[in-house]
């Protein structure tokens, strides 16, 4: 491509990539329970004049998250493991299905697109709050959630897009630390290192809990809003990536706190801002999240694209007691089942993005890695507990790992975390051969190579920028 050309490519990339101070969208509603609303089309000039103007800047931010995780993490990611499948048409996730993802993608594009989008947004936040004549207590919780959510972001991209350190993948993404400004030599860069991207979520972490309030002043904002459980909780889940166990389980304890795992499984997900939750986002019948609308079927005004796989919902109803199995359903249409965690007409369920239940699991993955079976079992034993089902018994480490991995997926049906937990523990290769599926062209898929371990960075992507490397899988 030559000079002119690319550069008119970056410019319509970068009007599709990039979310500035200076144009914030998203619906109004979207963030209902926040203070502040979130603003829109407002001038860069006048982004970070007052302090109600950056806290609008903010609930963009989280507007825009909304993006993410109303469905693209979670089916992406449960479509691309042994949890879920894609039953109807969709292309783009029928290639998830097969461990066929290319490049062109456009539900790849969109994931990258919008994840780069929220961290412009909180490049923004973390670049101008300084300059803005506020309370410096308020300048550390804009900027504490603008380092949270830049964090999170790059988290995702760098798991989806690089790897998993020690586990697949030297290659990260490319780190952009301030806010897009028109068209220069920086845009076209090559990637960073895995290790340098991680390292980037980790500064990020520190900073937000450094930062960050413990609570805010309604249980709602609470949960809406990042706050320092929520960054210990994301840090807790870094260091078990990293396999750094003592981090894992200090974090993972930090976030737990004194409250016990006392909500009701059903509960945490048909109610808002439960005590189970750490952060979530917000949706309502304007906004909705997806992720009852790929699973429920088409006579419950739902599209029934994705279904759990026959085994997996197997396994979640081996136990009658537990109360996870019970929220699932068949699609009479299709002869599938789907998970009933997201129910509320309309797609109105939040969607619960940290939860306690994932500290408890963490710091049990933590302590038996340091040998610590009896602290691991118990707190194996309180997820169990809480769904109704009888205390594990597991014995010795490696036993008890396997056990909690699997009460991994059985918990988090549909949330996103089965793909990575596999390909963490070094176990894709083996635990993605033959995975039966109840519609395809082939009875089962298999990963069969380890560079299919992360997505292809977007065509349109590598386009833009010359300097870029495609992941070994898809060049």
């Amino acid at each position: 491509m030559d000079g002119g050309n690319q550069l008119n490519f970056l410019m319509n990339r970068i009007m599709k990539k990039f979310i500035t101070a200076a144009i914030i969208l998203g619906s109004v509603s979207a963030c209902n329970v926040l203070d502040i609303e979130p603003l829109s089309q407002i001038s860069s000039n006048q982004a970070f004049t007052s302090l109600n103007n950056a806290e609008g800047v903010v609930n963009g931010m989280y507007n825009n998250l909304q993006t993410v995780y109303m469905w693209r993490v979670q089916v992406i990611s449960d479509v691309a493991s042994d949890m879920s499948q894609q039953i109807d048409t969709w292309d783009a996730l029928n290639s998830a299905d097969e461990f066929n993802f290319s490049a062109d993608n456009s539900e790849v594009d969109d994931l990258y697109t919008s994840l780069y989008r929220c961290v412009d947004i909180a490049n923004s936040v973390i670049g101008n709050v300084p300059g803005m004549t506020i309370a410096q207590a308020n300048k550390d919780d804009l900027m504490g959630q603008g380092y949270f959510v830049r964090a999170l972001s790059y988290f995702d991209l760098a798991r989806f897009f690089g790897g998993i350190p020690n586990v697949y993948g030297t290659d990260g993404v490319v780190l952009k630390l301030t806010p897009s400004v028109g068209i220069t030599d920086e845009d076209f860069v090559p990637r960073n290192t895995l290790r340098e991207t991680y390292d980037q979520v980790e500064r990020d972490l520190l900073e937000a809990i450094a930062k960050l309030p413990e609570t805010r002043s309604s249980n709602e904002l609470s949960k809406a809003k990042a706050t320092k459980p929520a960054a210990r909780a994301l840090l807790a889940r870094y260091y078990l990536y990293n396999r750094q166990w003592d981090k894992a389980e200090q974090y993972a304890t930090e976030a737990i706190g004194n409250l016990p795992l006392s909500v009701a499984f059903e509960t945490a997900f048909r109610s808002k801002n439960t005590a189970e939750s750490l952060f979530e986002l917000q949706f309502n019948a304007t906004d909705g999240a997806g992720l009852r609308q790929w699973y429920y079927p088409s006579n419950l005004s739902g599209r029934g694209g994705t279904a759990l796989h026959d085994a997996t919902y197997r396994e979640m109803t081996a136990d009658p007691a537990d109360a996870r199995g019970k929220l699932t359903a068949l699609n009479s249409i299709t002869n599938t089942y789907y998970t009933t965690k997201w129910n509320t007409a309309q797609n109105a369920d939040n969607i619960q993005i940290l939860r306690r239940a994932e500290q408890y699991l963490i710091r049990a993955e933590a302590r038996a890695e340091q040998n610590n079976l009896s602290g691991a079992l118990a707190d194996l034993n309180v997820v169990r507990a809480r769904a109704g089902v009888t205390a594990s018994a597991a014995s010795g480490k490696d036993a008890l790992i396997d056990a909690i991995i699997k009460e991994r997926k059985l918990e988090f049906v549909g949330e996103g975390h089965r793909w990575f937990d596999v390909i963490r523990r070094g176990n894709a290769l083996t635990v993605f051969a033959n995975v039966v599926r109840s519609k395809g062209s082939l009875p089962s898929y298999s990963i069969r190579i380890p560079g299919k371990q992360v997505l292809p960075i977007p065509s349109a992507e590598m386009r833009t920028n010359t300097k870029l490397v495609q992941n070994e899988a898809y060049r």
